[in-house]
C-alpha cells in the first residue's frame, strides 16, 4: 500500500495500535513482526488473516486454551548448524527442544476433529506441515528438561559414568583413612579437607606439611595453613581426571552426531518457528480485538464503507478502563457519493471521526478485527493520503499552508480510485476567502478522480460544494443547542454549523463582544448554515421519493409480465382442453369398436346369422371411418398446439440440457439430461423418459408465479406405469389383432415415443398382422426392426411421430 505523508502511521495513531499489540505478544519475535507492519491490498490475504483472528477469539468462547506460551528465537542455533562441522551446545539443542515441543503441542490441539472444524483459518497454517517427533525424541535421548546431558545418552557415557562413580567412591573411602590418621597424629587443622584446582586436599598446618607426603596445591592467606593431596590418592584422582577427559569426549561426540542428524531439518525447524510466530501474531490481534469488542467486516475488494456503530479503536480502550461511555459512528456512502464533507463545531468530534476511519482502513487491512457492530462492511484501498495537524517545517522553510499546499499536489497528481484521502480542517491556513476558493478547486479535481475520502471543514463555500454536486455528501457532528454543548455524534445528510456564538458565550466572552461579532457577521450570513441544511433536507426527500417511485415501476413490470405470461397460459388450457374433449372422443369410439368385434367373432359361431355379421360389419367399418375422422381432428389440434407451444418457447427461452421442463401431457415437470436432434431424455423423477422437444414446455426461472394449470394425473400415472413393449406370441389371429389394438391404444394415450410388439417369426403370420393393423395409425412416423441378436424380425419397433 502507498502512504502520504510518511508518517501517517504516527497522524492516524496506527502506531499507538501496534504498540498494543505487542505488549500481548509472547516472544520477542512476534514483537518484531509488528515493528515494520504490511499493510495487505489483496482480499485474499486479507481475508484469511481477518479470519485467523477471528477463529482465535472463538477459542476463549470455547474455552479451548491454545497451546502457545511464551518462547525464544533459535536463529542463532540454526544459523550454526548450517555451518558444515559445527557442534552444537547443550543449551542450544535444550532451546531447539522446547520450540519442538511448543509445536507438538500445537499438533495435538488440532488432532481433535472438533478444534479443526471450529477453527478451520488455525488448523490450516499448519495443515500441509508434517511434525517430524524422531527430531524430539533424539534430543530428549541425549538432554533432560533441565538442559543436562543424560548419563545414558550413550552406553559409552554410561560405562565411563559408573566408573566414574566407583573411583569417587574409593577415593572418599581411602581419603576418610587418611583423615583418621592424620587427625589422630594432631597433624590437620580443625577445617580438615578442602578443594585446590579440582582435588580433595588435607588441610595441614605449616610447621607438619613436611610430616605429610603429597602434593601441596595451595596454601591460605596467613601462611599458617597448607593444602596437601595425600600419596594415597593422587592415582586415584589422576584416574578421576582421566576418567572425567574421556566423559567430556563422549559427550562432544554425541553432541557431534546430534549436530549432523539435525543439520537436515533446519529448515523445518525454521518453519515451525516462523508458525509459532504467527500464532503468536495472530494470539496478540485476538486479544486487542476481545478489549475493545472487535467484530469481523464483510470484505469487498473495491473502495467500499459501511460502517455501523464504529469506534475509535483508541478512545473505546480509554474510555473503557476509565468507565466513560463512547459515542460510536455510522458511515455509509449512498447513490454513488464517495466524499463526505463534515462540519461542525470546534471539539465536537469531527477529527475523531475522520482518525478513526482512517484508523479503522489500516487496522482491517492489516488483519485486524474492529470495533464495530456486526454486519458492518469495508472494502479495499490500495493508497492513504493524510493531511492533519500542524505540518510547518523550519528545515524546508514551509509554513503550515504552504506545507498544505505540497501536500494537496502530491494528492492531485497521484490520488485514483482506489485511494482514500483524509483532510482536517481543509482550506485553513489563510485567508478564508481565497483558501476556500482553493480547497474548492482541489476538492474538484479529487472529486473528478473519483477518489474516496472523509474531509472537515468550516467553510460554507464548501458545503454548497459537496450540495451541489455528485459524489459528494455533507455531514455534521450534532451540537446540543440547549446545553451549548456538543454531542459527538455524526450525521451524514446534512451540513452543520460551527456554533461560534454559542461556544464564546459558553467559554464566558463577554456580551458586548459577542454582539459585536454578530453585528459584524451579518444576518444574512448567520442564517446560510440553516438554509444550507433545509435544501439539503429538501434533497433527500426528493431522493426518496425518486427510490419509491422507481420501486413501484418495478413492481408494475413485474405485474404485467405475470398478466402476460397468466394470459398465454389461460390460451394454451383452452387449447388443451378441446384436445382432451376430443381425445376422451377417440377414446369412447375405441371401446365401441372394441364391443363391435366382439359381437362379430360371437356372430361368426354362428352359421345362420351371416346376415347379421354382414350388419356388423359395415357398422365396424363405419366406426372405423368415424374414428379415422376423430384422429385427423386430434391431429389437426395438435398442430394448432404445437403452434401455441412454439409462441411460448420463443418468448420462454431455447431447452438445452439441465432446463427444468414441463410434460406438455400430463403437465409433470422434469429437467432434460441430454438433447438428441428433436427428441430430449428427461428426468421424470426416478424415470428417464425420451420425448420430443415439441412435447415439452419450458419453466422459466426468472418469473417467479405460482402456475395455476390442471395437471391430468391419470395420464401422468398411465404414462409412468405403462408398459413400453407387448408379446403376441402364441395368441391366435384374432386374439392377436385385439392385443395389438388395445396396446396401441394405451401407447396413444400414454404419448410414449416408441413401443415394441413381439411377434416372433415362426410362419410370418403374427408379423403381418401387425403390420396390417399399424396401418389403421395415422400417427406412426416409422416402424423398423432391431439386430438380430435383440430379437431381428421377431420385434418390431413403432416410432410415433
Amino acid at each position: 500500500m502507498k502512504i502520504a505523508p510518511n508518517d501517517l502511521y504516527q497522524k492516524l495513531e496506527f502506531d499507538k495500535i501496534l504498540e498494543l499489540l505487542k505488549t500481548f505478544c509472547l516472544g520477542e519475535a512476534g514483537k518484531a513482526s509488528f515493528q515494520q507492519p504490511t499493510i495487505h491490498t489483496d482480499a485474499h490475504r486479507i481475508e484469511r488473516s481477518l479470519q485467523e483472528t477471528a477463529d482465535f477469539v472463538k477459542t476463549y468462547a470455547h474455552s479451548h486454551n491454545f497451546p502457545i506460551a511464551a518462547y525464544f528465537t533459535v536463529d542463532e542455533e540454526l544459523r550454526m548448524l548450517r555451518i558444515e562441522g559445527y557442534v552444537l551446545s547443550v543449551e542450544g539443542f535444550k532451546n531447539i527442544a522446547r520450540l519442538l515441543q511448543m509445536m507438538q503441542r500445537i499438533f495435538s490441539f488440532f488432532n481433535r476433529k472438533d478444534t479443526k472444524e471450529l477453527y478451520p483459518s488455525l488448523h490450516h497454517i499448519i495443515r500441509h506441515v508434517d511434525f517430524d517427533r524422531e527430531l524430539l525424541q533424539e534430543i530428549n535421548r541425549v538432554v533432560d528438561p533441565e538442559g543436562n546431558i543424560r548419563p545414558d545418552a550413550s552406553p559409552a557415557l554410561l560405562k565411563i559414568a559408573r566408573k566414574q562413580n566407583s573411583k569417587r567412591q574409593e577415593l572418599d573411602k581411602t581419603f576418610r583413612q587418611l583423615i583418621v590418621t592424620y587427625q589422630s597424629q594432631g597433624k590437620l587443622t580443625d577445617n580438615i579437607e578442602s578443594f585446590r584446582n579440582g582435588r580433595r586436599v588435607l588441610a595441614v598446618p605449616i610447621e607438619f606439611k613436611r610430616q605429610i607426603r603429597g602434593i601441596i596445591h595451595d596454601e591460605s592467606a596467613s601462611g599458617k595453613t597448607v593444602y596437601i593431596e595425600p600419596e594415597g590418592v593422587i592415582g586415584i584422582n589422576n584416574d578421576l581426571f582421566d576418567l572425567e577427559q574421556e566423559y567430556k569426549r563422549e559427550i562432544y561426540r554425541i553432541l557431534r552426531d546430534l549436530s549432523v542428524l539435525l543439520s537436515p531439518y533446519v529448515p523445518l525447524i525454521e518453519q515451525y518457528q516462523n508458525i509459532i510466530i504467527h500464532y503468536d501474531t495472530i494470539r496478540a490481534k485476538a486479544e486487542l480485538a476481545t478489549r475493545m469488542k472487535g467484530q469481523k467486516p464483510k470484505l469487498f475488494t473495491r473502495p467500499h464503507f459501511k460502517l455501523t456503530k464504529a469506534y475509535h479503536p483508541l478512545l473505546y480502550l480509554k474510555n473503557s478502563n476509565e468507565g466513560d461511555k463512547t459515542v460510536p459512528f455510522d458511515l455509509e456512502f449512498k447513490h454513488n457519493n464517495r466524499i463526505l464533507m463534515l462540519s461542525g463545531p470546534n471539539a465536537g468530534g469531527k477529527s475523531i471521526c475522520l482518525k478513526a476511519v482512517g484508523l479503522l482502513q489500516l487496522m482491517v487491512q492489516f488483519g485486524m478485527l474492529l470495533p464495530v457492530e456486526e454486519g458492518s462492511e469495508i472494502g479495499i484501498f490500495r493508497q492513504i493520503f493524510v493531511d492533519i495537524g500542524d505540518q510547518q517545517s523550519l528545515e524546508d522553510e514551509l509554513s503550515t499552508y504552504s506545507s498544505r499546499l505540497k501536500n494537496a499536489k502530491w494528492f492531485v497528481e497521484h490520488a485514483d480510485k482506489e485511494t482514500l484521502v483524509l483532510i482536517d480542517e481543509f482550506g485553513s491556513g489563510t485567508d478564508p476567502k481565497m483558501g476556500g476558493a482553493i480547497a474548492e478547486a482541489i476538492l474538484k479535481e479529487l472529486n473528478y478522480k473519483s477518489v474516496y475520502g472523509v474531509i472537515t471543514t468550516h467553510y460554507s463555500n464548501l458545503k454548497v460544494f459537496a450540495y451541489e454536486n455528485k459524489g459528494l455528501v455533507n455531514g455534521s457532528m450534532i451540537f446540543d443547542q440547549e446545553t451549548l454543548s456538543p454531542t459527538y455524534e455524526m450525521k451524514v445528510g446534512k451540513p452543520g454549523s460551527s456554533y461560534a456564538f454559542e461556544i464564546a458565550q459558553k467559554s464566558g466572552l463577554p456580551n458586548k463582544i459577542i454582539k459585536y461579532a454578530q453585528q459584524k457577521v451579518g444576518k444574512q450570513v448567520h442564517n446560510f448554515d440553516e438554509l444550507l441544511v433545509d435544501l439539503q433536507r429538501e434533497r433527500q426527500k426528493a431522493k426518496e421519493a425518486h427510490a419509491a417511485l422507481l420501486d413501484q415501476q418495478k413492481k408494475l413490470d413485474h405485474l404485467i409480465k405475470n398478466y402476460e405470461y397468466a394470459q398465454r397460459e389461460l390460451e394454451f388450457g383452452r387449447k388443451k382442453l378441446k384436445l382432451q374433449i376430443k381425445e376422451q372422443e377417440l377414446v369412447d369410439t375405441r371401446k365401441s369398436h372394441k364391443e363391435l368385434q366382439k359381437m362379430m367373432r360371437e356372430l361368426r359361431e354362428e352359421e345362420n346369422k351371416q346376415k347379421a355379421a354382414e350388419k356388423v360389419k359395415a357398422l365396424i367399418q363405419e366406426t372405423h371411418q368415424e374414428r379415422k375422422q376423430l384422429d385427423s381432428k386430434v391431429g389437426q389440434i395438435k398442430e394448432d398446439l404445437y403452434k401455441v407451444y412454439e409462441q411460448k418457447s420463443r418468448k420462454e427461452g431455447k431447452i438445452e440440457e439441465g432446463s427444468h421442463v414441463r410434460l406438455r401431457a400430463g403437465g409433470s415437470t422434469g429437467i432434460v439430461r441430454s438433447i438428441q436432434k428433436k427428441d430430449a431424455i428427461v428426468e421424470v423423477g426416478n424415470l428417464s423418459l425420451q420425448i420430443k422437444l415439441r412435447d415439452l414446455e419450458l419453466i422459466p426461472n426468472a418469473l417467479e408465479i405460482k402456475k395455476a394449470t390442471t395437471v391430468n394425473t391419470e395420464r401422468v400415472s398411465r404414462q409412468a406405469h405403462f408398459e413400453s413393449k407387448v408379446d403376441i406370441r402364441g395368441m391366435r389371429y384374432e386374439e392377436a389383432m385385439e392385443a395389438i389394438q388395445n396396446f396401441m391404444d394405451e401407447a396413444m394415450m400414454a404419448n410414449v415415443p416408441q413401443v415394441r410388439i413381439i411377434h416372433g417369426k415362426g410362419t410370418g403370420i403374427l408379423r403381418k398382422a401387425v403390420s396390417k393393423k399399424l396401418r389403421e395409425y395415422p400417427n406412426i412416423k416409422e416402424t423398423q426392426h432391431p439386430e438380430p441378436h435383440r430379437g431381428g424380425d421377431g420385434v418390431t419397433i413403432i416410432i410415433f411421430e
